[in-house]
């Protein structure tokens, strides 16, 4: 079976391997200043370059996750017309590995769609190890037929 690299050119798959590299370590920073990071999106501009899309949150600190993720996604969409690529991540917990995870949901304009899970665990002096990502398929939210 074909996995999502075979249907992308280079240039898509380096801006997706790019991308993933950067939201992984701005996750990371927010692990180790706080032990856990707020959902966040970054984005390849049509350019090629990496930037991060923030949302216009409503004045209230006490948004929940799903509405910061939901306001992440607006942001995302509203400027999609000028992006390669761009991620979505979120900070999950993986109960059945009784660890946290670096959940990201990856896209590109050429037709990639792919969610990716990074388990990861604090070490007691504060290391964070991060182990390499599961994958699963996704339906486009950005990019694609159904969109």
């Amino acid at each position: 079976m074909p996995g999502w690299r075979d249907t992308l050119s280079e240039q898509a798959q380096c801006d997706l391997d790019g991308l993933t590299a950067a939201a992984v370590e701005f996750a990371l920073a927010g692990i180790k200043a706080g032990g856990e990071f707020r959902p966040f999106a970054l984005a390849v501009s049509v350019d090629g370059e990496q930037q991060a899309i923030a949302p216009d949150f409503p004045g209230s600190p006490d948004l929940t996750v799903v509405e910061q993720l939901a306001a992440h996604w607006r942001a995302v969409t509203e400027v999609k017309d000028t992006l390669r690529a761009a991620v979505v991540a979120l900070n999950v917990t993986l109960t059945e590995r009784r660890c946290d995870g670096i959940e990201f949901s990856v896209e590109h304009r050429d037709g990639a769609a792919l969610g990716l899970i990074f388990p990861y665990a604090i070490g007691a002096d504060g290391a964070v190890d991060v182990e390499p990502p599961s994958e699963h398929a996704m339906s486009p939210r950005l990019w694609g037929p159904e969109v």
